[in-house]
């Protein structure tokens, strides 16, 4: 994420904050080391399970390479009349380029609006700027407002997403059976391969981790307490301890996008996510784990898309509100890979979302993860699924370091064992995925 300058920002009447966006500018970023040129991959054997819905994973990537310049229009961000997770005193805003200073400076003015921040998310593809609206009115009126103005391309809220995760009573690691972990890592743990986590602070000090390329990162300014939940999704992908993480020798960011209220919620918002997203790509991530769930956004779309035109495998959980409820995202991005959880007789987890975006199943029902301070704990919920496929994911990458997101997430799906409806089906996607067959499929 980009950061203002102080000169950049000037102090208005009425206690407002203005920012000129055709000043922002995106902060220069350290070169990258060349890459190894990856080798050309093997043919693969043609397998016969029937087409995935997630197959528009493919057509989405090619698609929005082309988007390199953002255009200079959007739909309205205006929520939908029954969407209520957002912070209720902030909008997002997105200026004109050719916008006279002077008028959105007017326009902040009579909105009473505070400048909180601003930046270029790189992935978005945007600037943007967020705001404190300061005399009580309502986002939609702010937002009507605010796209009314000829200076505006789209205004949005400050989304709220929620960590997937609920608390249970249960047993040992059985997802390590369930999907080969043990088989797989004959022939690879995973090595040095880049996984980001955006989620809670990770207690990186737990005995769990002791061995664990482990670096932690925060995007929320509190720097937040280490948290079960993402201490939790770290492990499963990385543990080197009691547990057995599905990757332990992978390289792992865990970046902080969510903080603890005084009731003890963890909530995350679209500007801290596209923060840590931007912070993933820039660290080099190739797999992104997001255990959360939320609203359609805007902004988070723009930034998944991004990470699929630089190649990065988005995993998030398909949310837990219940198999009647409405998708949650970004699992039901087309371009992020949504996981379902099972239990250890492989039946679906009774809150897990269902839907056409599913794509995958993994294990989430009493799961055994860790607790700050050196504790344990045992929980249940799709988070913990799409942590066991982004384990899986860098198992592949481990072992072919050169194959696209396109053909892992194919490998994934066509060694998957089917565990409903004959072929894809809302409620398991393609199935349970096997590691070692994956692994040998695409290193064949």
């Amino acid at each position: 994420m980009a950061v203002i300058s102080s000169a950049q920002i000037a102090a208005a009447r009425d206690g407002a904050l203005l920012v000129n966006p055709r000043d922002f500018k995106q902060k220069e970023q350290p070169a990258k080391k060349a890459a190894t040129p990856a080798p050309a991959p093997k043919a693969r054997k043609a397998v016969s399970k029937p087409p995935t819905p997630r197959k528009t994973i493919r057509r989405t990537q090619r698609r929005v390479q082309a988007r390199s310049v953002p255009r200079e229009t959007a739909p309205s961000g205006q929520p939908p009349a029954d969407e209520a997770r957002f912070i209720n005193d902030q909008v997002i805003v997105r200026y004109r380029l050719s916008a006279a200073q002077s008028s959105m400076d007017a326009l902040v003015r009579r909105l009473n609006l505070r400048h909180l921040d601003g930046a270029t998310f790189r992935l978005a593809g945007i600037t943007v700027h967020l705001y404190e609206i300061a005399d009580g009115s309502s986002v939609r009126q702010v937002i009507a407002a605010l796209e009314n103005d000829a200076t505006v391309v789209y205004a949005q809220p400050n989304y709220i997403y929620e960590l997937q995760q609920d608390s249970a009573s249960g047993g040992p690691q059985y997802a390590l059976a369930r999907m080969a972990v043990g088989a797989a890592h004959k022939l690879t743990r995973g090595a040095d391969v880049p996984v980001a986590v955006i989620d809670s602070a990770v207690d990186s000090s737990h005995p769990e981790f002791n061995g664990t390329a482990i670096e932690t990162a925060d995007v929320t300014g509190k720097r937040p307490a280490p948290h079960q939940h993402g201490s939790t999704i770290a492990a499963l992908i990385a543990s080197k301890g009691t547990l057995v993480g599905i990757a332990p020798d992978v390289r792992l960011l865990g970046i902080t996008a969510f903080d603890v209220d005084s009731a003890g919620n963890a909530t995350s918002s679209s500007w801290a996510i596209a923060s840590a997203i931007d912070m993933a790509e820039e660290w080099g991530a190739r797999i992104v784990n997001m255990s959360f769930a939320g609203p359609k956004d805007p902004l988070i779309e723009r930034s998944s898309n991004g990470m699929a035109r630089r190649k990065m495998i988005a995993v998030a959980a398909a949310g837990n509100a219940g198999p009647k409820a409405a998708p949650l995202y970004p699992a039901a991005y087309d371009t992020v890979v949504a996981v379902t959880a099972t239990d250890r007789s492989d039946a679906v987890f009774d809150m897990a979302n269902q839907g056409a975006y599913v794509a995958l199943a993994a294990p989430g029902v009493d799961i055994l993860g860790i607790a700050p301070g050196g504790r344990y704990a045992v929980s249940s919920g799709t988070s913990l699924a799409a942590a066991h496929i982004s384990g899986l994911a860098a198992l592949i990458l481990g072992r072919a370091n050169g194959i696209d997101a396109d053909d892992l997430l194919e490998a994934l799906i066509s060694t998957s064992r089917d565990l409903g409806d004959p072929g894809v089906d809302p409620v398991f996607g393609a199935g349970l995925p096997d590691a070692r067959t994956a692994i040998v499929q695409v290193g064949s």
